[in-house]
C-alpha cells in the first residue's frame, strides 16, 4: 500500500467535528460561572443552578426567552412561584439569582425593573414572610441522649456530635468540615474547635469556638473507639463497626431526627427537626441563661443579630416588657 493509499473509513482516528464557538451572553455567563467555582461555596451553585433551571423552564412554557428575561415575565414567575406557596424568601432567592445571571452574562438587570420591584412588593403583602424554624434540640436533650444512648460506636458519635454541635453552634456544612487538626484540647480538661470558612466567612477567617470538659470527654471517646486520628471528626458508620468517609452536610438531619425519636419526642416535632436543631437550641439556651446578644451572634459566627433575635424569640417572649410587668402587677399570680 502506498502513501497515497487511502485507509477504509473504519481504521485510523476519526476526524473531530468542528465545536460550535459560543458568542454573546451564553459565552459570557458560562465564563462567569466557571471562576465562580472558587468564589462562592459549592451550596450556593447549587442554589444558583436549581434556581436558574427553575426560571428558564418557566420562561420555555411561556414560550419567553429566559437570557434576556423581559421584567414583566419576572414579575409573572413571582406570581407564579407565590402561588404554589413558596415562601417570600425563596422568592427574593430566586430574583437575586436571576439578576446575577443576567449581570454575569453581561446584559442589563431586568429584576431592576419596576414590574419586578412591584411584585416583589405585591407579594410581602399578600405572604407571610416568617420562616418556619427548626425545632430545637438543646442541653436538656442532648443530656437526656447521653444518658440513654448505650454503647457502640452509633453512640459514641452521636453523643460527640450533638456536643460540638452545640458548643459551637455550627452548621451543617461546618460541622462535617471539622478535622482532628482543628481540635485543640487543654491540659484542664477543655478545647477549642477551629470553626473553617463558615456561610457569612467569605473570606475563610474561621472562628474558634470553646469545647466544655464533657464535650471532650465524649469526643474523645467517638475518636478513640473510632481510631480516627486524622481528616474528618464525623464519618459515616458501614455496619455497626466499620468506619466509612466523611459525612454530608444532607446527613445532619435525619441522625438529629433518630435522636429526637430516641429520647420519645412528638412525631409532630420530630418532622421539624432539623440540621439547624442544634444551632437553634444553643442559641435559645444562651439567651435563657442572660448571655448577651453580641456574645451570642459571636458563638454562632453570625455577621448580624437578627437571626439569633429570631432563634431566641420564644425565649425573649416570657422576658419581654410586658411578661415582667405581668409578674410586677400579679395578674400571672391569678388563681394560685
Amino acid at each position: 500500500m502506498n502513501s497515497e493509499t487511502k485507509q477504509p473509513a473504519e481504521f485510523g482516528p476519526k476526524p473531530i467535528a468542528p465545536q460550535p464557538v459560543l458568542k454573546g451572553p451564553l459565552a459570557e455567563l458560562l465564563e462567569w460561572q466557571a471562576m465562580a467555582e472558587g468564589a462562592y461555596s459549592p451550596n450556593t451553585l447549587r442554589a444558583q443552578k436549581a434556581d436558574g433551571a427553575i426560571f428558564q423552564a418557566f420562561c420555555e412554557s411561556r414560550g419567553e426567552p429566559y437570557l434576556p428575561a423581559d421584567p414583566k415575565t419576572i414579575r409573572a414567575f413571582i406570581e407564579d412561584r407565590t402561588a404554589v406557596g413558596k415562601k417570600p424568601a425563596t422568592i427574593k432567592r430566586y430574583v437575586a439569582t436571576i439578576a446575577r445571571v443576567h449581570v454575569a452574562a453581561g446584559l442589563l438587570n431586568p429584576c431592576s425593573g419596576e414590574a419586578v420591584l412591584l411584585g416583589l412588593k405585591q407579594m410581602g403583602r399578600e405572604t407571610s414572610a416568617r420562616q418556619d424554624q427548626a425545632h430545637p434540640l438543646g442541653w436538656k436533650e442532648i443530656k437526656e441522649f447521653i444518658a440513654s444512648a448505650g454503647q457502640g460506636l452509633r453512640a459514641d458519635r452521636e453523643r460527640a456530635m450533638l456536643c460540638v454541635a452545640y458548643e459551637t453552634l455550627a452548621r451543617r456544612a461546618e460541622l462535617v468540615a471539622l478535622e482532628v487538626k482543628d481540635i485543640e484540647l487543654h491540659a484542664d480538661g477543655n478545647g477549642q474547635a477551629l470553626i473553617r470558612r463558615g456561610k457569612t466567612d467569605a473570606d475563610g477567617q474561621g472562628r474558634a469556638a470553646y469545647l466544655s470538659r464533657e464535650t471532650v470527654k465524649w469526643l474523645k471517646v467517638w475518636l478513640d473507639h473510632s481510631r480516627i486520628t486524622e481528616g474528618a471528626v464525623f464519618r459515616r458508620l458501614i455496619g455497626r463497626h466499620q468506619i466509612g468517609g466523611p459525612l454530608n452536610p444532607g446527613s445532619i438531619a435525619p441522625i438529629f431526627k433518630r435522636v429526637a425519636q430516641w429520647i420519645g419526642m412528638p412525631e409532630r416535632l420530630i418532622d421539624q427537626v432539623s440540621g439547624h436543631s442544634t444551632r437553634v437550641g444553643a442559641t435559645q439556651d444562651l439567651a435563657a441563661l442572660d448571655i448577651d446578644l453580641a456574645a451570642i451572634t459571636q458563638a454562632g459566627g453570625w455577621k448580624s443579630p437578627r437571626m439569633p433575635l429570631q432563634y431566641a424569640e420564644k425565649i425573649n417572649v416570657g422576658r419581654s416588657g410586658m411578661a415582667r410587668a405581668a409578674e410586677k402587677t400579679g395578674r400571672d399570680s391569678i388563681g394560685e
